[in-house]
């Protein structure tokens, strides 16, 4: 399984980008982190069909990452400038 995706740095507890204060069913969570997933932005830069190719995510699991990235709002130090 290629986890290239995946960031080994701490994040808060209570950080908004973590998967578990993402507002998202535990169900959801805990599929995407046997993926090794960890961060909603995890999921930037990826297509409908990227997204649906990785391990974990359905179509309703997607429909739930979009809705939960529309809301997500980082700290300034966490927005990078493109």
């Amino acid at each position: 399984m290629d986890i290239s995706h995946v960031e080994f740095e701490f994040l808060p507890e209570d950080h908004p980008d973590r998967l578990e204060n993402s507002g998202m069913s535990k169900l959801f969570i805990s599929r995407l982190r046997a993926a090794c997933f960890t961060r909603l932005t995890d999921f930037d830069d990826m297509s409908d069909a990227e997204m649906l190719r990785q391990p974990g995510v359905s179509s309703r699991v997607m429909k739930a990452i979009k809705e939960a990235r529309a809301t997500l709002l980082l700290p300034d130090a966490d927005n990078p400038v493109r």
